[in-house]
């Protein structure tokens, strides 16, 4: 995998079907990512649609866990560059959460967590098994991204109610760099809306070890797909040169 202006692009699509497959494949054609991460994705007719959709615009290394039923959500990876993957953690129920994705190294590698994890303390699993890794991961370049839904109160919210904040906080502590943060320590953006007291969250992430924080050279949200309701969540691009 060759480090020429590689975009990711990772959003929570809340999919639904009919024209809102259309929606999500012009959405992602938009960007031309290389690599693609979507949560909440469903097969079925509309899943299919858009396998097919991300085939015909070159991303067509596709990981998409089966589950049980067409109604259940769960996360698909996509990309133009050959990868091995598996759901993440091992031995995680059904229907996957995450995947984590090993692209194959022609030039530099890259290990990816494309996630959606749950919510409260039902990600505490997920949090500990990131904590888990081997060390190759934290000193290569890795990246986790997508729904981690949590954050650090107060900088990612308007209110206090986030479940694992301190697992959050203790991927930092161990290297993990908050791509988005690092580059915007003062801001504040909010990635999804509650509906009642309309308190915005920044629960989309992209973590990344300090080695690929250096090779990005951007990264941004996109608040639009959420303001016009394609989603009820922000979208995120990371550029790596």
């Amino acid at each position: 995998m060759r480090w020429n202006d590689v975009r990711i692009v990772s959003w929570n699509i809340l999919h639904g079907g009919g024209s809102r497959v259309d929606d999500i494949l012009a959405t992602v054609e938009a960007y031309s990512p290389d690599i693609v991460c979507l949560q909440e994705f469903r097969h079925g007719k509309g899943g299919a649609k858009i396998e097919a959709g991300l085939g015909e615009l070159g991303l067509d290394c596709v990981c998409a866990p089966p589950t049980d039923s067409a109604r259940e959500n769960s996360v698909l990876l996509a990309s133009c560059f050959e990868f091995t993957s598996d759901t993440f953690p091992d031995g995680a129920r059904k229907p996957a959460r995450c995947i984590a994705a090993d692209f194959a190294p022609s030039g530099d590698d890259l290990k990816l967590i494309a996630a959606h994890f749950p919510q409260k303390r039902a990600q505490l699993p997920y949090f500990e098994a990131l904590l888990d890794l081997p060390g190759s991961w934290i000193k290569g370049n890795s990246l986790v991204i997508g729904d981690i839904n949590c954050g650090i109160p107060f900088e990612d919210s308007e209110t206090r109610s986030f479940y694992a904040t301190h697992l959050f906080q203790e991927m930092l502590r161990r290297g993990w760099v908050d791509a988005w943060r690092a580059r915007n320590p003062q801001a504040r953006e909010f990635t999804w809306i509650s509906n009642g007291k309309q308190n915005g969250y920044r629960y989309d992430h992209a973590l990344a070890t300090e080695s690929l924080n250096d090779r990005i050279s951007s990264i941004a949200y996109d608040h639009e797909v959420r303001e016009d309701g394609r989603s009820d969540h922000s979208l995120i691009v990371v550029d790596i040169d």
